[in-house]
């Protein structure tokens, strides 16, 4: 036997109600829908129920027998199954992932951090990188919960994607190289000598592709996979590193280096925020995205690059 859920709210209305009117009144229907809907009821039941007796709906005892069962069946749909799935940062014991590039740690994680520490001091932050393979699978999955930063082969129409802000690169030197002024002239550029970083970040491929379009070579001396050593071989040589702007920006608040422009414009590259279809009205990762774009937007990221 089928019953609607809606059938067993009026079962119940009209027991506390004493009233198939009130009953109507109560679950905001007609009189003629709520007495064809107790109609059903009976005839689904094999039984009548309500007995009409001095103006009141008398239960049988079948309809008695249904009550308790089917008040605590209601109200554990109405609390459990029915209702809106809620996230309390302050309550929340979950791990926050997040998948970041090497620069996408510099860039968010210090600001992501101390953030979400005050907002959910419970949670757990981890931040971790992946191939471009494993991007969706890994959205999909819920391993990570948003991947931020510079991904222009992320295209799946499964994953949105929201632009945060937009970053440069920027040339790097020793506080006291012979290259003076803002910008570096294109001769000079391709005259020093040059330090290349291929951390795996997509913002150096679009530089290399840049210079290859406008047929400019560099004469690169020492290449390396990582950023962290490379503010002490510029701070003691004369070499030149093309790096995105917020590592040189960090590496220039030592005062012995010096941020350049390049000797030709780059286009900008977009920073965006990336998450799966299937968590797009998770409560969890709709508000891991408000966080996100509260913290980094065109806005924020001036203030940042002023500093």
């Amino acid at each position: 036997m089928k019953v609607d859920l809606n059938l067993l709210r009026l079962l119940l209305a009209v027991h506390d109600t004493g009233s198939v009117t009130a009953a109507a009144a109560q679950l905001n229907l007609s009189q003629p829908t709520a007495s064809a809907a107790l109609a059903r009821l009976r005839h689904s039941f094999g039984d009548p129920l309500f007995i009409r007796h001095g103006g009141i709906m008398m239960p049988t005892p079948r309809a008695s027998s249904l009550i308790g069962k089917t008040r605590e069946m209601l109200d554990l749909v109405d609390s459990e199954i029915l209702r809106s799935p809620e996230f309390d940062p302050a309550l929340a014991t979950d791990e926050l992932v997040f998948c970041l590039s090497a620069i996408g740690e510099t860039v968010f994680l210090p600001k992501l951090f101390h953030y979400l520490k005050l907002a959910a001091p419970r949670a757990r932050i981890r931040s971790l990188t992946l191939p471009p393979g494993r991007l969706e699978e890994a959205l999909l999955s819920g391993e990570v919960d948003l991947i931020l930063g510079y991904y222009p082969d992320i295209k799946e129409s499964a994953i949105y994607q929201q632009r945060l802000f937009s970053h440069d690169l920027a040339c790097m030197v020793r506080a006291g190289h012979p290259i003076a002024g803002p910008r570096m002239t294109l001769e000079e550029f391709t005259q020093a000598e040059h330090a290349f970083v291929k951390d795996g970040s997509r913002s150096q491929e679009m530089f290399e592709a840049e210079l290859g379009a406008r047929c400019i070579e560099r004469k690169i001396v020492l290449r390396t996979s990582h950023y962290m050593s490379i503010h002490a071989i510029i701070a003691g040589s004369d070499l030149v590193v093309v790096l995105p702007r917020p590592v040189a920006n960090a590496f220039a608040r030592q005062q012995d280096v010096r941020i350049l422009m390049p000797p030709m414009e780059i286009p900008k590259y977009d920073l965006k925020m990336y998450w799966h279809q299937r968590y797009h009205k998770d409560p969890k990762t709709t508000w891991l995205r408000g966080v996100v774009t509260q913290l980094f937007n065109d806005q924020a990221d001036a203030g940042a690059q002023a500093a």
